[in-house]
This record gives structure tokens, C-alpha cells and sequence, in this order.
């Protein structure tokens, strides 16, 4: 029902919009009273009237005529037929072309037969690499002979006479003049593109403005950024290209969008991201067709986001989409397929008498020989001395069977003697996607039209379990002009995406479940044809079966709706919208137990205990916005310049969710209407509105003193009354140096310096709805009958804070422009500070027996300092008769966040040490955020007398907490020679110290770019300077069996006989190469707590963390564009090939100690699958390109 209701949406707006758009191209009417005046001033106030100007040759008028019009809003074409009988009025783009056909035809005829010198001169406008310039103005210079080149590039001009002067212009070219003989009627002119525009229109606040007249902070890319990038959403071609837009890609699962932030860390407290608006309407990046983005800009500091308030504390994303092309229809047709592989596969040991010596070395050293092998891998396979040889005698004779029957093993009928490698089982070597986009563009000046879809298909990296995802996007957006002085416009997209993800039977993530449940020696199947132990519990058989999955399905509807009133032209204009956004998401789960055997007869089903089961929610979110505007740039003359901008603005949203869950299929078809079990229905829900006034004045003095005063006055119903207002103003001001007349020295080699300063606050409304109000949960017991059913129950009231207001994020910012060298050469350079005060966190402590935890309110502070650099030069040359032009750019970031006030944490402690384990620590005053905590490692303990000359550790050791050769030797930094944390506190944190950090640091990106004769290549880089990683307890590519004896997976860099791996002597009394060996002595449960305890490798410390810091080829492409010969041989008007290649390749010192791992993927989890643990993620994908771009 959903995609239906996205084809008709989509379909009905189409045809609208395209009827809408033949029935107003018409001519533009005007109203005049003239009594007496020459024809010429006749079409002065006409252009005066009306946005357009005309084209005529002199001497076919007479322009001293002299008229008297009177007309009411009547059409220009009617009213100058009564001036000039037989005069043709022909709209060309903003012109009206004025002329006599018969003078025309009488003029051809003369032509012909060589009487008359008038002709038509005409040709192609190209730019320098041959492609078409489409809406250049092509004019005969002198006089007001002049048209506009068509999508094409062709522009014919009448009335030439003689030798003449054709001028070309157009936005982003140098204009270029070419003199033609007497006899010559065709001329093709190439213009050159301008290298950089100091005047380049940059998307800010509710307006445009000029790159040379900003104060703020902001920043902005074009359409080449994303154009052909193999990504599935807009945020991952935007990662490393914007220096302070921070963008973290824990994977390359298509359906998963990353986060981000600008200017790093935003609040502890209520939180926020940067406010994305796509045309101006909330939205997400997700939901983006990259191709459809015109421009995207950043507004970081508080000064350029000022006028969106509450919801802009923390940055602004403002993304652009493509304009219509005024014009004939433009067809636009771009299509590719991905061949994608994962970036890192991990290398494990799959010979199974290898994995089991591991495997015995782990359990045994885990309990320091004090229990006996077991007789079983953790249920899943028996073990015994002689399974053990018969497996090394298949090795050497294949053709022995690999499963035979055996009753010796307890609870087995068979003997697992395999050599299985069950990551090719699980996994693609590489999965395809393909991607389609079609636009068409085109209308005049009355009106214009865009609509866009695109269709993108992915397959997944799972080899069985039928994963797929699938995208959907479709625009239409046109404007038409009502009146000269008012047009409206409608802007509306849909999107839809729809991913199918298989799950294992028991709910748990299949990433942990391949390494944990897979023995190599273990098969697919039994002989009867049932699955193995192995199959069943890890997910591979509820793969295959595809009977255990989930299903999400989002679909967005974004329309606005807008009026823009010129009420005095280029002074005075008003503009309102009103915006509606639906979001809605169903989100299918699906259970069912799977049956395997571990003898014959017997069946076992995995997921008993929580049986087959369905579970639907559905989240519905509708958002309205409206906003009313005015501009007013008063004429002030040549030194003075005003700008004023005064709005208003209203938003509300409501959300709801709805879940149902149902327990015991009857059929195979998941339905809530075929299951028998009982039937619980849950919901959800909340709503907030926000209102704010708002203005901005810009003010600029001979344009090299700068000045913008912007505000915003905020109300917000997610705060008390008392409190829900707040006034939150900011000012910046600039000054270009350059223009200083005791600057003029400098200006043959700097075109551009100017500084800038800005500060200002804005409100963070982020708080969730209803927190100021005391609520009462309502539960049904599962243990109390009474009158024969379940009671319901409520608790003790939440408590409230006695205040809550704003959170308040004030931002003071420097930075500095420069241009230099005919703008070849730009810099950009920023320093500023964010202070974050009134954060919503948790107060004072409560002891237990009061009964509720303590209310959240306005109880901390954090200060964020950073700096971003951007430095770019461009040039070109000429080779070989044609241009070669060339881009290098490159960005650098960094910021720290501290906390500078905490009142939840009077004693300063650190936490539980399940806190600090998770690296997570307990905020305190001085605390800098991602910090780890943990031990200074020394080495490995040699031998018992270097345990013995040591301080006691024996708790983090083995099971037996008795320590010995080999194991890890903690630094005993507070003298007590005991090694412990203390009391987890400033003032007492024992042997603890800060061991790194993880919060990325020193972000970057690097992009080059090259083209010569239709031949592009560009090149860009990403990258993190500086990361601190330390595993997860179950981070079992990492940790192997020092994790669990009976994991899977055991790396090929843990191998025995690697001298990075501790040798013990024969007695196990010494460790061989503790000085140069890396990993400890041979014992599981090292990095995984059991039984409430915690051990060494368990806990941060120096030995053990990683350098996560990487550099990635993120994106490379080479493309060639054909000529126009070639594509008006084939019937087209613009053809490109090209060949991309996205995660390419990367360095990282990680890989030394950790190639199991993408650098990109550590530290994170799956959310799909409720799986925070650490390396347990979708994988980080390389992809290579083949794709098309077609013109018609």
C-alpha cells in the first residue's frame, strides 16, 4: 500500500506540474499608462514592468515614434502590434525578440540572391573542453542583437550586417569577444571557465549570499562531490570533504546512514546533531538522491546559524537540489553497476588439528591444569584423543568420510572429522548493486519544471539468507510566476526504502554467533540430512531456511509549499512557505525455531525457549513548519549597503508507535491471523511545537568593513512555563584587508584577505517532551492473580527537576579568508570555542531507600576548542593545443571537549569498572571526553622469580587467580606493590591511569582532481590522524581464544609457533621470548570476565590499545567525456563513461596487531541486531564502478 501511495503521490504531482507549466508559458502582461513618449521609452518601462528585456535590431524600428499607450494587465506582444503592425514578439529565455518577419524574409530572399548585406550568423558556444555552454548570452556587440544559447550550445543571430563583433557571457565564464568578416555566417567561440569566483553564491539562512560579503563560519561543496560516488546515502560521499563536519561510518551496510556532528562533541546532556534542511525542509541525508544535490553548506558557527534557533545549536546542513533548466526539456539519464567486496576478510586458522592444540593449550591454560579437557566444544562437536587422530587421518586421505556415526562422546551419535572453513559459507567473495537516475528538466520564464527518480538495488555480503536492500527516491519541484512580481513554488519529494536482513533463530547477532558456534571440524549436515549442532546455533540453518529475518520499511513524503513577493523590485520581498513531512516505518520480525540433531532420532530446536514468534511496529512521525519572511536591501548607493531580514517561524510534530507481538505460527506464513498464541499490543507517543521570531542585518561600508547582527526569540513546549523562552543573539563582523588602499602593493599577487570575528548562543531544545512533568508507569504483574487474573500496577512517581530550561551553546569564532595569485591559491583558516552551559544530566545522588532515581535538570557545563584549515590551489595550462586543468585541496580538523562543571559527581569518581571496561567512564569536572582508563603495562613475566620480585596481581589472572610466566606484568605505579584501581577515583585510582583516548583526532581529507581533452581523473583521500582503540571483551577478531577457549575463530597472527606468541619451556616455568613476544602465554578467558570477575586483558591498558588511526583511498574516478561530434553522430547531446573505485585501499598502524579489523568498523556494533559489542559490525566495503552518464 505504501509504494502505491509513493507511484501516485509521485505521478499526480508529475502531471500537475507539467500541465500546470504549458498552460502558463504565456506571454507576460503588464499595465501602462503612457500618453505621448517615444516607442523607446515604450519599452523602457515595459522592462521596468516586467523581469525581461528586449532584442531587436535598431534599424527595423522606429523608435522615435511617438505613442500613447493606456492598457491594464495586458499582454506586452499585443500591446507593441498596436504600436508596429505586424511586429513579431518571440520569448527567448528573459528576452522578447522584436522583429518584422516580412523584413526578415525579404532579407533572406536579398541574401540569396546577393543584394541585401544582412544575414544570420550562427554556431556552437563550448567551453574549454569542447562540451556545450547552454544559456550563454551570445550578442552583437554595439547594439541589442541577442539571443541565448540552447541545452545544445547552438544560438543563431539575425540582421548581421558587414564586418561585426560577437560577445559571449555567461555565469562562471570569462566573457570573450570575436570579430567575423563580412562574408563569415558561422562562428563557434570556446570560452574558458573562470578559475575562482570571489562572487561565487554560497546558500546561508533563509537567503544567498555573496563568498567575499561572509562573516560566519561556512562552508560549502558542489554536485561534483557527490555526482557518481557508489554510495547509498548522501553522508557517506560527504565524509573528509568539509572541514569540522565530523562523519562516522561504522560500516557499509546500505541501509545504515552513519553519524555525524559539526564541531565535535555537542552535549552530554539532551545531545544534538546538526540540523539538516533540504530546500529548506527538515529532513534527512538519508533520504537524499545524490544526484538530485545542487549544493550543500554548513553553517558552524552560532553567528550563521543564529536565525534557525533551538533546533540549530550545534550546526546547520543546508542542502540544495538542482534548479530546472529554462529551455527546450533536458533528459538526464546516469546509470551504473558496483561490484563490492569487503575491505577486510578475516585471516583465520581453519585446520582443525591446529584450532583444537589452541583450543586444548586455551581451557587447560585458563584453569592452570587444575580441571580435565572436556569432552566437548561447547556442545556443539565431541572431542576425544582418537577424534583428534582421525581428523589428521583425513587429512592426509581425503577420501575418508568426514562424519561418522560414534555413540563414545555422551549426548552425540556422531563424530565431527572435517576441515571446514565456514566464513566462505557465510559470506560473499564479492555481491553486486546497480543504480539508476533519470531527470528531466526544462521551461521559460513563467515557468520551470524539475523531476528526478532514481532506483538503487543492492544485494548483501551474506552469502545465504537472501539479504537485500532497495532505495527509491522521486522529486518534482517547478515554479511558476503568477504575476512579474509574485511566483509560487512547490517542492516535493518521496522516498522509500526497504531492506530484508536475516537474523539466527535465538535473536543474537549473527556476527558474534559465526565466530563463537563454528568448529572447522564440524560439517553442514548430518548424514540424515538434519543440520549439525554447528548449523543450527550459529544461524547458518535459519539463514538457509529464511524463515528468521527482519524486514524494515520507511517511507518519506516531504512537500513545501512557497510565495515569494518581489514588492518593490531588488528592495522589498516577502516570502512565506509551509512545509509538511510524513515519516513512516514498519519494522518486521520474524521467528522461528530451527531444528538440528546431534544423533539420530533426536531433534533439538534452537530458540526453544522463546518459541516462533512475530513482532510488528509501526512508527509514524508528522512534522508542519511554517514560516514567514521579509527581505529589505534599501538602496544606500555605492559605499553603504544594507541588508535586513526579519522572519517568523512555527514547527510542530507528533510520533507514535504501535507494537505487536504474537506468538505460535500454524502455517509457515508469517501472520498474525494464522498464530494461536496470545497477543500483546504496546504504544507510544509524544508531541512538541516550536516558535520563534527572528532577524539578521547585514551591513557592509565601501564592501571592506563588515558587519551582521543576527537573533532569535525561542519558545519551545518541551520546557515549563516559566521557563520556555529564551532570546538568543549573535553578532560577527569582517574586514577585508585587501581592499585597504595602503594594501595596493600587494594586489598583482593577493586578490582576497579578510578577517573575520563571530560570537554569539543559541538554545538547545533537544530534551525529550514531557520532562518537566512527574509520571507514573503502569505495568501488569506477571506473579500476582487476583480474581483470577493479572493486576495492574504503578510505581513511585518519577521525580521532576524544581527547574528546566534552555541548554545554551555560545560560540566564539576567528578566522581568516585569503585569495591569492588570480585566485588560484585560497586558504581558509578557523580557531574557536564552544561553551555548553545548562546541560541536562543527572543531580545529586539519591540514597537507595528513597525509592526513585534522582531527576535530570541544568546540572553540567563542557567547553569544546578546535581549529579547521582548508587550502586549495587550482590552475591551468595549456598541452597539446587543448586545456589541462588541475585541483588539489586539502582540509584538516581537530577539537577536545572537556567537562568543566558536573553536579552528579561531587565525590569525582570514575565509575564502576564495568564503566571504565566499557570505556565509558563517569563524567567529573576536568574530565576530557573519550578518555580510557586502565594499567601501564611492563611486559611479560619471564619466570617465577620475576613474579615473585613483583607486585601482587594474581586477581586479574586465571580462574585459579594465581599468576605465571607469560602472563601480562602490571605497572605498580602507586608503590603499594599490590596492583589495584583503589577506590575508582581522582583522589584514588590506584594503579590507573589515562591510557588514550577515542575520540577521533585529526581528521582530514585530501582531494585532486585533473582533465585534459575529455579525459577526468580525480583522486581523494580520508583519514583520522589520531585514535585510540582498545578491544571489547568479546572483540573476538582480536582477542581469539584469549577471549574463549571454544571460539571459532582463532586468528592466524595467535598460530603457537609465531615468535610474537609467548614460548613456555617444557615445564612451563619460564616464557622463552618475553622480551620480544607480543601475545601472553596460551589461556582463554583473558579478555572476557567470568563469573563477576575481571582480568587484565579485560581492562584498557597500555600493551594492548590500538592505533586506529588510518588513511583510505576513499574514492578514485576516471572518465571520459565524448565530443560533440560523437554524440550528435549517436543522437545524444552529452555522453560520459567512467570507471569509480570507492575504499580502495588504506594504511593503518591497527593492521600490525589487528588485521582481523577495518579501522573504520572498530569500537562498534549492529544496531539491526541490538549488538553494541565491540568488532561485531556489518563490514566496511571496497567498491569498483562501471557507469554511464547520458544528455538528450
Amino acid at each position: 500500500m505504501k509504494r502505491k501511495l509513493v507511484t501516485i503521490a509521485a505521478s499526480v504531482l508529475a502531471v500537475l506540474l507539467c500541465s500546470s507549466f504549458s498552460a502558463f508559458a504565456q506571454m507576460p502582461k503588464v499595465s501602462l499608462n503612457l500618453q505621448k513618449v517615444p516607442a523607446r521609452q515604450l519599452l523602457k518601462a515595459i522592462e521596468e514592468k516586467s523581469d525581461y528585456t528586449f532584442a531587436y535590431v535598431d534599424s527595423e524600428l522606429d523608435l522615435d515614434k511617438i505613442v500613447s499607450v493606456k492598457a491594464d494587465n495586458k499582454d506586452v506582444a499585443t500591446i507593441l502590434s498596436d504600436v508596429w503592425p505586424g511586429i513579431k514578439v518571440t520569448m527567448n529565455g528573459r528576452q522578447l525578440v522584436l522583429n518584422y518577419p516580412a523584413i526578415q524574409q525579404t532579407q533572406a530572399q536579398n541574401q540569396s540572391e546577393d543584394v541585401s548585406p544582412f544575414r544570420r550568423v550562427s554556431g556552437v558556444v563550448t567551453d574549454d573542453s569542447g562540451d556545450p555552454v547552454a544559456g550563454a548570452v551570445v550578442m552583437q556587440k554595439g547594439t541589442r542583437n541577442a539571443t541565448l544559447t540552447n541545452s545544445a550550445g547552438y544560438y543563431a543571430l539575425d540582421s548581421i550586417e558587414g564586418q561585426a563583433t560577437i560577445s559571449v557571457s555567461c555565469l562562471g565564464y570569462k566573457s570573450r569577444d570575436v570579430a567575423i568578416s563580412d562574408k563569415q555566417s558561422e562562428c563557434n567561440i570556446r570560452i574558458e571557465q573562470e578559475l575562482i569566483a570571489l562572487d561565487d553564491v554560497v546558500v546561508v539562512g533563509y537567503a544567498t549570499m555573496k563568498k567575499r560579503d561572509l562573516v560566519g563560519s561556512v562552508d560549502a561543496v558542489g554536485s561534483e562531490v557527490v555526482g557518481n560516488r557508489a554510495n547509498s546515502n548522501l553522508l557517506r560521499s560527504l565524509q573528509g570533504e568539509i572541514p569540522g563536519l565530523n562523519i562516522t561510518i561504522n560500516d557499509s551496510k546500505p541501509s545504515h546512514e552513519g553519524s555525524y556532528n559539526v564541531r565535535g562533541e555537542t552535549s552530554i546532556g539532551a545531545g544534538g546533531d546538526a540540523l539538516v534542511l533540504i530546500d529548506g525542509v527538515e529532513g534527512s541525508l538519508s533520504s537524499v538522491n545524490p544526484q538530485d544535490v545542487e549544493s550543500i553548506s554548513v553553517l558552524k558557527d552560532a553567528s550563521s546559524a543564529a536565525v534557525y534557533g533551538a533546533r540549530g545549536a550545534f550546526g546547520v546542513i543546508l542542502v540544495t537540489t538542482k534548479a530546472a533548466q529554462k529551455g527546450r526539456p533536458v533528459i538526464n539519464y546516469s546509470g551504473s553497476f558496483n561490484i563490492n567486496r569487503r575491505t577486510v576478510i578475516p585471516d583465520g586458522i581453519t585446520d582443525p588439528n591446529e584450532w583444537l592444540d589452541w583450543w586444548k593449550a586455551a581451557y587447560i591454560g585458563s584453569y592452570n591444569s587444575s580441571r580435565t579437557l572436556l569432552d566437548n566444544l561447547d556442545g556443539k562437536a565431541p572431542y576425544s584423543e582418537d577424534i583428534y587422530n582421525e581428523i589428521m587421518r583425513r587429512k592426509n586421505d581425503p577420501s575418508l568420510a568426514k562424519v561418522v556415526r560414534s555413540t563414545a562422546i555422551s549426548g552425540f551419535g556422531y563424530a565431527y572429522l572435517d576441515s571446514h572453513d565456514w566464513m566462505k559459507e557465510f559470506y560473499n567473495d564479492w555481491h553486486g548493486s546497480t543504480e539508476h537516475n533519470l531527470s528531466v528538466s526544462g521551461g521559460n520564464e513563467n515557468a520551470d519544471y524539475y523531476i528526478s527518480g532514481r532506483y538503487y538495488d543492492s544485494d548483501g555480503v551474506f552469502r545465504v539468507g537472501n539479504e537485500k536492500y532497495r532505495k527509491i527516491n522521486m522529486r518534482a519541484k517547478g515554479t511558476l510566476k503568477i504575476r512579474p512580481w509574485l511566483k509560487l513554488t512547490n517542492n516535493m519529494s518521496v522516498s522509500s526504502d526497504w531492506s530484508h536482513i536475516p537474523r539466527t533463530a535465538n535473536g543474537q547477532s549473527p556476527y558474534r554467533y559465526i565466530q563463537h558456534c563454528l568448529q572447522p571440524m564440524t560439517p553442514l549436515k548430518n548424514p540424515d540430512g538434519t543440520w549439525t549442532p554447528a548449523s543450527g546455533t550459529s544461524g547458518y540453518a535459519a539463514f538457509v531456511e529464511g524463515n528468521n529475518y527482519i524486514e524494515n520499511d520507511y517511507i518519506y513524503l516531504r512537500n513545501k509549499i512557497a510565495l515569494d513577493a518581489s514588492l518593490i523590485k531588488d528592495v522589498l520581498k516577502l516570502q512565506a512557505d509551509y512545509s509538511y513531512n510524513y515519516t513512516g516505518r514498519t519494522r518486521v520480525l520474524v521467528q522461528n525455531m530451527v531444528a538440528y540433531s546431534k544423533e539420530p532420532g533426536i531433534i533439538l530446536y534452537e530458540s526453544e525457549k522463546y518459541g516462533d514468534g512475530l513482532t510488528e511496529t509501526t512508527y509514524r512521525t508528522d512534522y508542519q513548519s511554517a514560516n514567514i519572511y521579509a527581505t529589505w536591501t534599501p538602496k544606500l548607493g555605492e559605499k553603504h549597503s544594507l541588508t535586513t531580514l526579519l522572519g517568523y517561524n512555527v514547527e510542530w510534530r507528533t510520533y507514535k508507535t504501535t507494537t505487536d507481538n504474537k506468538v505460535g505460527f500454524i502455517t509457515n506464513k508469517p501472520s498474525f491471523a494464522l498464530m494461536e498464541g496470545e497477543a500483546t499490543i504496546t504504544s507510544g507517543g509524544n508531541e512538541w511545537s516550536y516558535v520563534g521570531a527572528f532577524f539578521r542585518v547585514n551591513y557592509s561600508f565601501l564592501s571592506r568593513y563588515l558587519l551582521e547582527v543576527s537573533g532569535r526569540y525561542d519558545g519551545s513546549s518541551k520546557f515549563p512555563i516559566n521557563s520556555r523562552w529564551g532570546f538568543f543573539p549573535s553578532a560577527s563582523i569582517g574586514w577585508r584587508i585587501s581592499d585597504e588602499p595602503w594594501m595596493r602593493w600587494s594586489r598583482n599577487v593577493l586578490d582576497n584577505a579578510k578577517i573575520r570575528l563571530s560570537a554569539g548562543s543559541m538554545g538547545n531544545g533537544n530534551v525529550s517532551p514531557y520532562k518537566y512533568t512527574s509520571t507514573m508507569s503502569i505495568k501488569k504483574a506477571s506473579d500476582i492473580v487476583i480474581d483470577g487474573s493479572l493486576p495492574s500496577y504503578t510505581s513511585v512517581a518519577s521525580l521532576v527537576p524544581s527547574s528546566l530550561t534552555w541548554e545554551t551553546a555560545s560560540t566564539y569564532d576567528a578566522g581568516i579568508d585569503i585569495d591569492m595569485f588570480k585566485n588560484r591559491f585560497s586558504a581558509t583558516f578557523d580557531y574557536y570555542i564552544r561553551n555548553t552551559t545548562n546541560m541536562y544530566t543527572t543531580g545529586v545522588t539519591l540514597p537507595p531507600v528513597f525509592g526513585a532515581s534522582a531527576p535530570k535538570g541544568n546540572y553540567a557545563e563542557m567547553l569544546t576548542r578546535g581549529w579547521e584549515l582548508s587550502l586549495q590551489y587550482r590552475d591551468q595550462f595549456q598541452m597539446g593545443g587543448k586545456p589541462f586543468k588541475y585541483s588539489i585541496k586539502g582540509t584538516l580538523w581537530d577539537s577536545r571537549s572537556f567537562i568543566t562543571k558536573y553536579d552528579g559527581n561531587d565525590g569525582n569518581s570514575l565509575g564502576t569498572i564495568s564503566d571504565i571496561i566499557e570505556g565509558n567512564p563517569q563524567y567529573y569536572v576536568g574530565m576530557e571526553l573519550g578518555e580510557l582508563w586502565g594499567y601501564e603495562i611492563e611486559g611479560l613475566f619471564r619466570d617465577y622469580e620475576d613474579i615473585a620480585n613483583h607486585a601482587t596481581q594474581d586477581f586479574l589472572q586465571a580462574r585459579d587467580a594465581v599468576t605465571r610466566p607469560g602472563q601480562v606484568k602490571v605497572a605498580d605505579r602507586d608503590g603499594s606493590n599490590f596492583i589495584d584501581y583503589g577506590n575508582l577515583t581522582l583522589a584514588d585510582h590506584g594503579d590507573f591511569l589515562i591510557v588514550g583516548n577515542k575520540s577521533p583526532r585529526y581528521r582530514y581529507g585530501v582531494n585532486m582532481s585533473a582533465s585534459w581533452n575529455g579525459i577526468g581523473l580525480s583522486v581523494f583521500i580520508q583519514g583520522v590522524g589520531k585514535r585510540d582503540w582498545y578491544p571489547g571483551n568479546d572483540a573476538s577478531y582480536f582477542w581469539g581464544k584469549y577471549d574463549r577457549p571454544f571460539l571459532y575463530f582463532l586468528p592466524k597472527i595467535h598460530a603457537m609457533n609465531l615468535p610474537t606468541v609467548c614460548q613456555l619451556s617444557e615445564d612451563g616455568s619460564e616464557c622463552l621470548n618475553a622480551d620480544t613476544a607480543y601475545w601472553p602465554r596460551i589461556a582463554g578467558y583473558q579478555s572476557a570476565g567470568y563469573a563477576g570477575k575481571r582480568y587484565v586483558l579485560e581492562i584498557p591498558n597500555t600493551r594492548y590499545i590500538q592505533n586506529a588511526a588510518y588513511m583510505r583511498l576513499k574514492n578514485v574516478q576516471i572518465d571520459y567525456t565524448f565530443g560533440q561530434n560523437v554524440c550528435k553522430a549517436i543522437g545524444v547531446s552529452g555522453l560520459k563513461l567512467f570507471v569509480n573505485g570507492e575504499n580502495l585501499f588504506a594504511i593503518t598502524p591497527m593492521w600490525k596487531w589487528a588485521p582481523n579489523i577495518d579501522p573504520e568498523t572498530a569500537g562498534s556494533g549492529d544496531s539491526d541486531y541490538n549488538d553494541v559489542i565491540d568488532g561485531n559490525s556489518y563490514p566496511m566495503l571496497k567498491t569498483v564502478t562501471l557507469g554511464v552518464n547520458l544528455k538528450f
